[in-house]
């Protein structure tokens, strides 16, 4: 993915519609799917901020 200039995010998360969102729809991930979240957005807002100039 190098080669082809992407910007990757490593960690990665398995969400399920039955057990991860209220009615479908809803946001509301499982107390054991936290973390993960938490870890694949941390990686996502450090390559945001570091594209920064990139996007200007």
């Amino acid at each position: 993915m190098g080669e082809l200039q992407v910007a990757d995010v490593r960690a990665q998360v398995a969400l399920s519609l039955f057990t991860d969102f209220v009615n479908f729809s809803e946001f509301n991930p499982a107390a054991q799917q936290t973390d993960a979240v938490g870890r694949v957005l941390d990686q996502v807002v450090s390559w945001s901020a570091a594209l920064a100039a990139v996007r200007a």
